[in-house]
């Protein structure tokens, strides 16, 4: 049995970053159990207990180093990733520093470094673009998710670990089953009438950005005769962005107010007729699911996402127009059934890339001459 210990922004609840964690686990897993091995996964995690729960794994705090130590030095290989994990762009730009010290010290302690499907950049202080230079170079197996964060590997002088373009892991999450909360969420939704998902995130022109948004969302209701359910992605800040919105809208709007599970929240998608959203992973969620989405483009890994699915976004938070907006979706909404055609067969495409890199990990870990 191999032991591999994987870092990221897990037992936070954001639900972009469990999806991925549920995704590599569940892919590896069954990719090994189809050879005869089995994989054993400790976790780095802000809450322990509900990861070892939700996954199935062993789970130690994130920040708890003597335990990270301990379990690294038994461990036979070490992931970190996916998601946009290195970057100084967001919070104080330390965030770099500790994903990154924990590849090295695995190195260190000589084990399988593996940087998964991530989101480079911009890591822009001089510091972090030679500590990132520094220990992606001793990296084992590199992949990104977009070219975006592969040209930023190059700028930042990453050359000597060959470094592949995947998809993002959530491409291969499958919808749980509807049952328990996300059963009776769906059950509140009127069976004859279009279901509008929308999520949305503080960001910069957070008030104007808002204003518009529901003014839009209003119109989209009344022109479609739809009902638009408003889903938080990170708790609790989504959920507090949500109210705001719901506030704002005059036509009838829902909440998701429940923590859902990945694999549950992704069976609420499936019964979208049309997404608008800032999060990644909710455009992610949409495209798995074959729904038509309009995204709007609060950070560059929104824009690599859109392109690597043949569309562009609605623009950025403080320069969009209610009016525009709208229009947008609508024409969205117009060319549904050719959309939704073109999103399952881009979908395919991402998930056989996500695949294959999976297999690439999962034999790289196994072979006892690496």
């Amino acid at each position: 049995m191999k032991h591999i210990v994987i870092s990221g922004y897990y037992g936070f609840n954001n639900a972009g970053d469990e999806a991925i964690l549920d995704s590599m686990i569940t892919t590896l897993k069954s990719l090994a159990s189809k050879q005869g091995e089995e994989l054993r996964f400790t976790v780095l995690s802000a809450n322990p207990a509900q990861t070892a729960s939700r996954y199935g794994t062993d789970a130690i705090g994130r920040q708890d180093l003597p335990q990270i130590l301990r379990t690294l030095r038994r461990a036979d290989a070490f992931i970190s990733g996916g998601g946009g994990l290195l970057q100084d762009a967001t919070g104080r730009g330390f965030s770099i520093l500790y994903y990154l010290g924990l590849v090295a010290l695995a190195r260190l302690l000589g084990k399988k470094t593996i940087l998964y499907a991530q989101g480079i950049g911009p890591v822009k202080k001089p510091f972090n673009r030679f500590f990132m230079r520094l220990i992606a170079n001793r990296a084992s197996l590199i992949a990104v998710r977009d070219e975006g964060s592969l040209n930023e590997l190059l700028r930042l002088g990453v050359t000597r670990s060959p470094v592949i373009l995947t998809a993002d892991p959530v491409f291969l999450l499958k919808p749980a089953d509807p049952d328990g909360r996300a059963a009776e969420f769906l059950k509140e939704l009127p069976p004859n009438k279009p279901v509008v998902g929308i999520s949305v995130r503080s960001w910069h022109n957070e008030e104007e950005t808002l204003r518009e948004i529901s003014i839009a969302a209003d119109l989209i209701a009344r022109d479609l005769s739809a009902l638009t359910v408003l889903v938080p992605m990170h708790y609790p800040g989504d959920l507090a962005v949500s109210d705001k919105l719901a506030a704002l809208m005059k036509s009838e709007t829902h909440i998701l107010r429940e923590n859902l599970t990945p694999r549950e929240l992704l069976s609420v998608f499936t019964r979208f007729d049309l997404v608008l959203a800032m999060r990644l992973h909710a455009l992610v969620f949409a495209a798995v699911s074959g729904v038509p989405m309009l995204g709007i483009g609060y950070d560059r890994k929104v824009d690599a996402l859109l392109a690597r699915l043949g569309l562009t976004s609605a623009g950025e938070p403080g320069q969009l127009n209610s009016i525009k907006l709208a229009g947008q979706a609508l024409k969205r909404w117009g060319s549904r059934e050719d959309l939704r055609q073109t999103l399952q067969e881009k979908s395919l495409l991402l998930h056989d890339e996500a695949l294959s890199w999976a297999k690439k990990v999962l034999a790289f870990i196994l072979d006892p001459q690496m």
